[in-house]
């Protein structure tokens, strides 16, 4: 084979084995979020919820002392909780994605993106 051909095949088996990189990355990051599970506490802490990589609540656990609260309070406190939970998640896929992809690659960065624009962003410590 001409060397000409030699580089354009050696040239395409790089541009592959960086996309199957991607690939796997991808699946790496979507297997990561699938497992995720997120709290958020109301500012009274009587209400914590609990979401997914998606950030749908698969869980919802009460204070001793909830019955106090009238269903309005109760209410505000699910609805605050799941919140506080999908900034939250955010903060989980960015970290995620920076640990797989690496800081500056911007794929990670549009993914990331999408959760901050949809559910805002909250760090915290785990």
């Amino acid at each position: 084979m001409s060397s000409r051909l030699d580089a354009y095949l050696a040239a395409m088996n790089e541009s592959f084995d960086a996309a199957e990189a991607r690939i796997d990355q991808a699946q790496a990051l979507a297997t990561t979020t699938e497992q995720m599970r997120v709290e958020g506490e109301s500012t009274d802490r009587m209400v914590t919820v609990i979401v997914d990589g998606t950030g749908q609540m698969v869980d919802v656990r009460f204070d001793d002392q909830f019955a106090r609260l009238d269903a309005g309070q109760l209410a505000h406190g699910v609805l605050e909780a799941h919140a506080q939970a999908k900034r939250r998640l955010s903060f989980e896929v960015e970290q995620a994605a920076r640990e797989i992809y690496g800081p500056d690659v911007a794929a990670a960065a549009a993914i990331t993106g999408s959760y901050r624009s949809t559910f805002g962003y909250e760090e915290y410590s785990r």
